[in-house]
């Protein structure tokens, strides 16, 4: 028996991806104030990285997807490909952690070329390594040394994760098998 997951339209799955960066926005420009301390700081940057990390990365594969000639049907909460890894921890952890998945309409890839495909699926984990970086410099300018120190070590730590496992069962996975 096959799990049902809530969906959303595509307008839906899409607003939310953006509503959830707007408030990354505001978040980051909110742990700019000087007089905050470090402690709404910290938070509210812990905050931005989240949803620089979370939020671009299906509206990447929508936006890229759409790009090169791809359709999709609906965004679902679903579970990350991570759970079929079978790690001892986070697979456990991630099957109780909802994502935001974009449900491809099949037929279309087959109308693609190959490379389209490979940057469609790869275009969600690309952001979702690469937009968190923009944190860093508010990160080492507001507090203490350690704070840009514990968001490049988030950095990295998801790039490494992501560029070790993706290829394994996730986007980058995808990507590598596309035909």
């Amino acid at each position: 028996m096959t799990k049902k997951y809530p969906r959303l339209t595509l307008a839906q799955g899409a607003s939310l991806s953006v509503i959830g960066l707007f408030l990354g926005t505001i978040t980051w420009l909110a742990a700019l104030v000087p007089s905050l301390p470090l402690a709404i700081k910290l938070p509210l940057l812990l905050f931005t990285w989240f949803a620089l990390w979370f939020f671009t990365h299906d509206l990447t594969h929508h936006i890229v997807g759409s790009i090169v000639g791809v359709k999709f049907q609906y965004y679902f909460l679903g579970r990350s490909g991570i759970t079929k890894l079978k790690l001892p921890l986070v697979s456990r952890l991630m099957k109780h952690v909802p994502v935001l998945v974009l449900k491809i309409d099949k037929a279309s890839l087959d109308k693609i070329s190959v490379a389209s495909r490979k940057w469609m699926h790869a275009s969600g984990a690309i952001a979702s390594m690469a937009m968190p970086v923009l944190i860093l410099p508010t990160a080492y300018t507001t507090g203490p040394v350690w704070v840009g120190v514990l968001f490049t070590i988030m950095v990295v730590g998801s790039a490494v994760f992501t560029l070790y496992f993706s290829p394994k069962s996730g986007d980058l996975y995808r990507a590598r098998i596309a035909k």
